[in-house]
């Protein structure tokens, strides 16, 4: 599916190069044609989607989330994909409403949340519901202790680990094959729903262990999740206070003329399933 969405991109928009696209962004200059982007730093980006780059003479920006470096843990976004797509969202949706309580419900944003977040998605009920209350609405004060208590019934979590994400030698390698290495926060986090101290800590430190690994000098970002209400104007304040060159958001959109570097508009590739 991969390769045949590549030929069809190819066909139809043709691919930018890294130069031209980063000048464009620069300059604030639509230019036609596409440009591959990869999220949550998956080790089948070096396995599968790194050789046919190459084969192709492509290249792509890749989103690490740095915090599974550090605390070697599985983030909580995929540990919700991982039990909802073993298990389907109906089992999973039943032992979480067994194990939580009114009082770990975040309600402040739910009216927000629930106008854009999963529209247009193919999602039934219980999977809309599940991935509403683990992604957006339990406090994460209480997240990753559930997610726990999940993990442990479901799965041998130390087991699946380094099966998940890249190393630190492939994200090396990642980059000197001529791709970007961009940040994707530390944790995952919705910013939106974070304070402006604990937002500047998910940006910079993230930029802080990519430079530790990589050199250079264009800085790209993806908000975690990428709709418009998962970040927040403090979190534009951010990036531009740390000289980010560009953040990316996720709305199904082709690229307007009148852009912002800090906002440009990405399309989903499981929109391209069946070219």
């Amino acid at each position: 599916t991969f390769k045949r969405q590549l030929d069809f991109f190819q066909k139809e928009y043709g691919f930018l190069s890294k130069e031209d696209y980063i000048n464009a962004i620069k300059n604030r200059i639509n230019i036609k044609g596409a440009v591959l982007t990869f999220d949550d730093g998956l080790r089948d980006h070096y396995k599968h989607v790194l050789p046919e780059l190459q084969k192709r003479n492509l290249w792509g920006t890749f989103y690490v989330s740095s915090g599974v470096y550090k605390e070697r843990k599985i983030l909580a976004v995929h540990r919700v994909h991982l039990l909802k797509g073993k298990y389907g969202a109906d089992i999973i949706l039943k032992k979480l409403t067994e194990i939580i309580d009114d009082t770990m419900i975040d309600n402040t944003k739910m009216e927000v949340f629930d106008k854009e977040i999963y529209q247009g998605i193919n999602y039934d009920a219980s999977e809309r519901s599940l991935k509403g209350l683990l992604n957006y609405y339990i406090k994460y004060q209480h997240l990753d202790g559930l997610l726990d208590e999940l993990m442990k019934t479901f799965f041998d979590e130390k087991t699946l680990f380094d099966d998940i994400y890249l190393t630190k030698k492939e994200i090396i390698e990642l980059k000197e094959s001529g791709n970007i290495i961009g940040s994707h926060s530390v944790t995952h986090k919705v910013l939106s729903r974070l304070s402006y101290f604990d937002q500047m800590n998910e940006i910079k430190d993230s930029f802080d262990f990519i430079d530790s690994i990589v050199s250079q000098s264009y800085k790209s970002f993806c908000y975690p999740y990428g709709y418009k209400s998962s970040y927040n104007i403090n979190t534009l304040e951010i990036l531009e206070k740390l000289s980010i060159d560009e953040a990316c958001v996720f709305d199904n959109k082709l690229q307007s003329d009148n852009f912002s570097n800090l906002e440009l508009s990405r399309i989903d590739c499981n929109n391209f399933l069946n070219v």
